[in-house]
């Protein structure tokens, strides 16, 4: 399957052309659009988010170079009474670049708010909670995550480090495959649970929470991410992190 990935320098790669620049754009949106009819948003929602910060910095600079660099005063504006300035000339290169820019930026923000509110749709369709009793120390633990009969098991970890964070920081989970458990009558998540504690005993009585989708969702891409970010709203809504 072709990759739905945009090179980070796709802006200022080789044939700045502005028909060139959306027809690769649109094309990657294209892409990206359809990975989201098949519920999968990672990585391209993170993807979608760093080529817009990206253009957006482009911008802040190259208008922190024009305010340092002012052209000279043609007049004034009666209603404000600012100085009007002449604009400085601008090469055919960087009038593309700019054009290219104001294509993209919208098109990007169309697109990861429309992966946004799938994110937020999909969220809303998996049940989540705790198994057996929780206990005070949260931060490690065990997810267990439904798909058909069998129970995807996984440690986590929320690092000292993001516990601490600010709260512009999203804090990272940090998750590692165990085993898979096949459920049923004689195999519940209390008894996966109790078989984790009894393999893995330096967490004697760990943090476990188990994961059920109402609809199928790509382990990798969708199902995992949104278990993570479950996990660390659990465990930040009873431990908030300091602002």
């Amino acid at each position: 399957m072709a990759q739905a990935g945009l090179s980070r320098d796709w802006l200022v790669g080789p044939g700045i052309d502005l028909e060139l620049k959306q027809y690769v754009l649109l094309g990657y949106l294209q892409r990206v659009h359809a990975r989201f009819q098949e519920h999968k948003l990672y990585p391209h929602l993170e993807e979608l988010r760093a080529h817009l910060h990206d253009l957006t910095d482009l911008v802040r600079a190259r208008k922190a170079i024009a305010d340092r660099h002012p052209g000279p005063v043609v007049g004034f504006d009666p209603h404000t009474g600012r100085l009007l300035r002449e604009a400085p000339p601008e090469d055919e290169l960087l009038a593309t670049v700019n054009a290219v820019v104001e294509f993209a930026v919208p098109c990007l923000h169309r697109t990861l708010d429309q992966g946004l509110g799938l994110r937020d749709e999909l969220v809303s369709r998996i049940r989540f909670g705790p198994i057996g009793v929780l206990p005070l120390h949260r931060h490690e633990g065990w997810m267990l995550l439904r798909i058909g009969r069998e129970a995807r098991a996984y440690a986590y970890t929320l690092p000292p480090l993001h516990r601490t964070a600010s709260s512009s920081t999203a804090p990272t989970l940090h998750t590692r495959y165990v085993s898979t458990f096949t459920l049923g009558i004689a195999r519940t998540y209390e008894d996966v649970r109790r078989s984790l504690i009894a393999q893995f005993r330096e967490w004697p009585v760990p943090a476990t929470y188990a994961f059920e989708s109402e609809v199928e969702l790509p382990p990798i891409e969708t199902f995992m991410p949104l278990a993570k970010q479950l996990v660390v709203e659990a465990i930040t809504a009873r431990d908030p992190l300091p602002s």
